[in-house]
């Protein structure tokens, strides 16, 4: 058992009972409040007591493993409990002695009760010397505390085979070295002594006393556990779980789903250390979690690579370590790449493809990243927006889902469709009245293209010249027209056309026509416009 294992709710007990010790004393006593500390001194050496004979239990768990398996280890280890019990027993006595000399030096017991519980000054003198001597007692205590915590430290290192012993450091500390008082002006400057007795009644001391030995004997139990634990003390499985074992994890309609069915045990004492692939994984309670993300690798016909991991799960017996070794195959799918999109068989070129992009097989874990060559690529979970480049021929789309590459998706690419000029209101078979008043001119987008991307197909008339003509000479203008507008008053220009004379005709010109993609960017559409020319009646 390693250093850091979890205290049970006795030590919790004792441990709050020295809080709310220490907590009185920065208050004026009473008698009543002294009473108080005689009282918490008598459980923990009730706690005290049964502590100690759990740790000749476990001094005498390990002769008896000893005794079944005599070599080296087995001698080496009782050696040392025996030791350290015999260490520990000697500075727990050492304790007792001092609480039977501040009790006579402050009058003993009279009537059942301590007479000098509240003196503070005896105590002082014996525990930490006369006035600027320190001298006291306390500071042989200190020693003894800080060599028994380096012998502990000493001999768990030693035979704690899981590594995961937590040093103890130091049994006696200043009060610079402590949570509490570090950073107290007034405390932290403090000796051992000092911090621990200094103006301490006698009732309180000896409390304090009383959970040093605590404190101790807690320790030698954890020590003792790691060494019992060392010659193979009895294994005792006391975690059980239920495991299932499917067959196979997918089963097809029409088929059987097999399984076996078990349970599993481990120990909480048996401290087992695992491996995968050679490496030291983490153990909980018994328990290793593997866990490694699948590569891709070479699959056959049907998209499927098996392969293998191996495990080692290495125990304490009474008779040495013993090693089982586990290999576990497991059959690598190769992902399929599904995208869903309006224009899925061909990308459209400086346009902001939305594509969908899933992974069946890999389900919640399925985690993209996407990268394209030629193209710039946007993403916000599965949906990766590309906009390929101008002069781009192709597009190659790498998936990627928790930094492992799935594959890649190949497009072509294709040009933006020209919208056409038209002129609404007006049917140019049948041409316009000497009366109209507004002419109107809009590039109109391709129908597919804009039912696929209605985003991107804002296109606007930015140039173009209007003029009525007669034969071969214009009759006004031509009139050019800029910044956008699109709509035109032909009215004033008809009106210098002379009336019911037939060959009058409208010429009109569209220059430049732009397009605005879904990113607020402008582009100049080539190759549309032109001059139409309509007739007037």
């Amino acid at each position: 058992m390693a250093g850091g294992a979890k205290e049970t709710p006795r030590q919790r007990m004792i441990g709050l009972m020295y809080l709310v010790l220490m907590a009185m004393l920065a208050l004026n006593v009473s008698n009543t409040v002294l009473d108080k500390f005689i009282f918490i001194e008598q459980s923990l050496e009730n706690s005290n007591h049964i502590t100690a004979q759990e740790n000749d239990r476990q001094l005498h768990a390990i002769e008896g493993a000893a005794a079944k398996k005599v070599n080296e280890t087995t001698k080496q280890v009782l050696e040392d409990a025996k030791a350290l019990r015999k260490e520990t027993a000697e500075v727990i006595a050492y304790i007792d002695n001092l609480k039977e000399e501040i009790v006579k030096k402050t009058g003993g017991y009279e009537h059942g009760e301590l007479k000098g519980k509240s003196d503070t000054q005896k105590p002082a003198e014996l525990l930490i010397g006369l006035e600027g001597k320190k001298n006291g007692k306390a500071y042989e205590l200190e020693k003894k505390l800080n060599a028994l915590a380096k012998h502990f430290d000493d001999v768990a290192i030693k035979h704690d085979t899981s590594k995961t012993w937590q040093a103890i450091g130091k049994l006696a500390k200043p009060a610079k070295e402590m949570d509490q008082y570090k950073n107290d002006k007034d405390n932290k400057n403090k000796d051992f002594a000092y911090i621990q007795f200094e103006e301490t009644p006698t009732a309180a001391c000896m409390a304090i006393l009383s959970e040093m030995s605590s404190e101790v004997l807690q320790n030698e139990t954890k020590v003792l556990k790691v060494l019992n634990d060392r010659v193979g003390g009895r294994v005792v499985f006391d975690k059980v779980v239920a495991v299932v074992k499917p067959t196979s994890k997918y089963v097809a309609a029409g088929l059987e789903y097999e399984a076996t069915m078990f349970i599993a045990a481990s120990s909480s004492a048996a401290k087992p250390r695992m491996k995968y692939n050679g490496s030291t994984i983490k153990v909980v309670d018994g328990i290793g979690e593997v866990k490694f993300p699948v590569k891709p690798a070479k699959y056959d016909k049907n998209g499927r690579s098996t392969q293998s991991w191996k495990g080692e799960i290495t125990y304490t017996t009474p008779f040495g370590d013993t090693t089982l070794l586990v290999e576990e195959e497991y059959v690598v799918v190769k992902p399929t790449i599904e995208v869903n999109s309006a224009t899925v068989n061909a990308l459209y070129r400086n346009v902001a493809n939305k594509l969908v992009i899933d992974v069946p097989a890999l389900g919640e874990a399925y985690n993209p990243q996407f990268s394209a060559t030629n193209a710039k690529v946007m993403s916000s979970g599965k949906v990766a927006t590309i906009i390929p480049d101008v002069k781009a021929k192709a597009v190659a789309l790498t998936v990627k889902s928790s930094g492992n590459t799935i594959g890649t998706k190949n497009f072509k690419t294709r040009g933006v469709p020209k919208p056409t000029i038209t002129f609404p209101g007006i049917d140019l078979k049948k041409g316009i009245s000497s009366k109209t008043r507004t002419l109107k001119v809009r590039p109109k987008p391709d129908e597919e293209f804009k039912a696929a991307l209605p985003d991107e197909a804002n296109y606007r008339v930015v140039e173009w010249e209007v003029t009525v003509a007669f034969g071969t000479k214009p009759l006004a203008g031509p009139v050019k027209i800029k910044g956008g507008k699109q709509d035109f008053d032909i009215g004033s220009l008809l009106k210098k056309a002379p009336k019911g004379t037939p060959g009058v005709r409208v010429v009109v010109d569209v220059k430049t026509v732009v397009r605005k993609n879904s990113q607020g960017q402008t582009e100049k559409v080539s190759g549309v416009g032109g001059i139409t020319t309509i007739s007037v009646n």
